[in-house]
């Protein structure tokens, strides 16, 4: 069903060759760390592509927070497992616990307040990237915060999001391309829409 999926998509013949047997080792993968993880403690419940939704206060007005999680897992002792699939580099750990990587910590948040459903509602106790490149290893599993490190995290990450819906509600507030230029991505869509690169180029016209 796999190679079939794959085949179905029309790739260029390279690109399907290039695909083919990555994708055979990460299946292969998935189904060690499956048997392996069941077998330690089978989840009462696993929900796969689950959306949430999450209403937060703002001086302006509600602000809507919508999240679409790879997977969600009841656990038997009845805390969450979230985990995320990555097949680029997943967030460093320091930057999952500083907030500066808040997508596991604000779908925990999320989850807390039901927004997944009564069924996925609840604390998490684990949260997890599954990195899978198809390459050697096949994939390995992070994850960046301790069980009892989860629940400070979360609502860290909730209140500093609070916190910036309130600031972006004042219509004083600047929109900074590049806030923090030491951590900006390589490729911005917003720097390009500030024309960064052609301010930057133009140099002090003042002197």
């Amino acid at each position: 069903a796999l190679l079939a999926a794959l085949e179905a998509r029309g790739l260029r013949a390279a690109l399907l060759a290039w695909w083919r047997p990555r994708l055979c080792r990460i299946a292969a993968w998935v189904a060690a760390t499956e048997i392996a993880r069941r077998a330690d403690a089978p989840p009462e419940a696993i929900a796969a592509e689950v959306e949430g939704r999450l209403v937060l206060p703002g001086p302006a007005g509600d602000f809507l927070l919508v999240a679409r999680a790879d997977r969600i897992e009841r656990r038997r002792d009845g805390f969450l497992a979230i985990l995320d699939y990555k097949t680029g580099a997943p967030p460093a750990a320091a930057d999952v616990r500083t907030g500066h990587a808040p997508q596991l910590t604000l779908e925990a948040a999320m989850a807390s307040a039901g927004s997944f459903g009564p069924g996925l509602a609840g604390e998490a106790a684990e949260l997890a990237y599954w990195h899978m490149t198809g390459a050697t290893p096949a994939g390995t599993a992070h994850a960046p915060l301790e069980p009892d490190q989860i629940a400070a995290a979360t609502a860290m990450v909730r209140d500093n999001l609070i916190d910036r819906i309130a600031a972006f509600d004042d219509p004083h507030q600047p929109y900074l391309a590049a806030p923090h230029p030491g951590a900006a991505p390589r490729f911005s869509d917003y720097a390009q829409l500030a024309r960064v690169a052609e301010w930057a180029s133009a140099g002090d016209e003042t002197a």
